[in-house]
């Protein structure tokens, strides 16, 4: 059987059999995480808290994020913010073996590693593009994407598990040995001295400098902004899972739990497809494609009344959301100079941050009107902004290429 293309260069391959167990590791630390907010609140509006503050510190620290991943040494970058993530982790068992945790403990954690997160975040992006040449990014991209939907599947599962078999704080413990996994097979990768980024400077000129070429290349401009309404208008309907499992579908705990992971399915399923291509033509209409079949399927989950039908809705929004987001990265790689690189990926990870807020406001919608009214309403603009950003751009086409 032929390897895909990525899987074909050894560093990319040391940094996927890293990968996997480490962010595996991270998703049995959001069940437990979780599950000790609710133990020691008994409260859902906290549950929601702690998910607002581990998305907003990208807004402030996204971009910064993506000045360091063009000043400093990529792979060293992400060394330290495993080793930082090590220390959290750390912390958060000794808290929950002494029985001191408290909520409070678990926000500080939690605000301390979104930073860590957001300022390495573009680093590990941009890191993943340079462990293969040019021609195999598109696959680089699509493995790392299945890689990390496959352990949204399996994270969570072995999370519950273990929770129940060995207790929270054991938990803690297996995560801290997935780390020291990862950050064992990045110490083994070599990177040629032409990967290495290294600019200098003001930081908010720097900043400004990322920002005024995404509004100089109108090609990047469209596709970021795409994300951006993507993720405020279209991802919102991940928040309101539960109740299309009890109101609508009337399913319970268990069919609410098929509906989670349908999506992931989605996603590695086509990510282990798209891996396998060494260049894709007419990405950006790929791109632009994917994004309407993307709110077309979640304005059909939302009018669905059978549960066969919203799985398999589910699992095409997933398959799109990760096409989407595949494509975009490797049109930035392809678009982006190498010196602006982190810099332009710190500004498109951004719409996770926008589809935190875009949840935030459609729950205000709920309120007013039926959830299955309001989920479908935003996939009509998400779908909207779909058909309407790349056409702009069209008719402001920039000089350059």
């Amino acid at each position: 059987m032929k390897l895909p293309p990525a899987l074909r260069h050894r560093e990319f391959r040391l940094f996927a059999i890293g990968y996997l167990p480490s962010e595996t590791g991270e998703y049995i630390h959001f069940v437990v995480q979780n599950w000790l907010v609710w133990e020691l609140t008994q409260s859902a509006f906290y549950l929601g808290l702690i998910g607002f503050f581990e998305f907003a510190p990208r807004f402030v620290f996204g971009p910064i994020g993506g000045v360091i991943a063009d000043r400093m040494d990529r792979l060293k970058l992400l060394v330290w913010s495993r080793a930082l993530n090590l220390l959290q982790t750390l912390v958060f068992a000794l808290l929950v073996f002494s029985g001191a945790i408290q909520f409070w403990h678990i926000v500080v954690l939690v605000i301390f590693m979104a930073i860590v997160s957001s300022v390495s975040t573009a680093a590990q992006q941009a890191l993943v593009v340079s462990l293969v040449p040019q021609e195999a990014v598109v696959s680089a991209l699509a493995l790392h994407s299945a890689t990390h939907n496959l352990t949204k599947i399996i994270g969570p599962s072995i999370g519950g598990i273990l929770l129940t078999l060995i207790g929270a704080g054991h938990c803690l413990l297996i995560q801290s040995l997935t780390i020291l996994w990862m950050l064992g097979t990045l110490y083994r990768m070599r990177l040629p001295a032409s990967s290495m980024p290294g600019v200098g400077g003001e930081w908010l000129k720097d900043i400004g400098e990322g920002v005024s070429y995404l509004r100089q290349n109108r090609r990047v401009l469209a596709t970021v902004l795409t994300t951006y309404s993507n993720g405020f208008f279209g991802i919102s309907y991940s928040q309101f899972l539960p109740y299309f499992a009890q109101e609508v579908l009337h399913v319970g705990a268990t069919g609410y739990g098929f509906l989670v992971s349908a999506p992931g399915v989605g996603a590695v399923a086509i990510s282990f497809l798209l891996s396998t291509y060494t260049k894709l033509r007419r990405m950006r209409r790929l791109l632009f494609g994917a994004s309407l079949i993307y709110a077309a399927s979640i304005f059909l989950f939302a009018i669905s009344r059978s549960m066969v039908w919203s799985i398999l809705l589910l699992a095409v929004v997933g398959s799109m959301q990760m096409s989407y987001r595949v494509l975009a990265r490797a049109i930035i790689q392809e678009e982006c100079p190498p010196h602006l690189l982190g810099r332009a990926m710190s500004l498109f990870f951004l719409d996770r941050g926008f589809g935190s807020l875009g949840a935030v406001c459609l729950g205000s919608v709920a309120a007013l009107v039926p959830v299955p009214f309001a989920v479908a309403g935003s996939a009509v603009l998400s779908g909207l902004t779909a058909w309407l950003i790349p056409r702009r751009a069209a008719r402001q086409r920039p000089s350059a290429s």
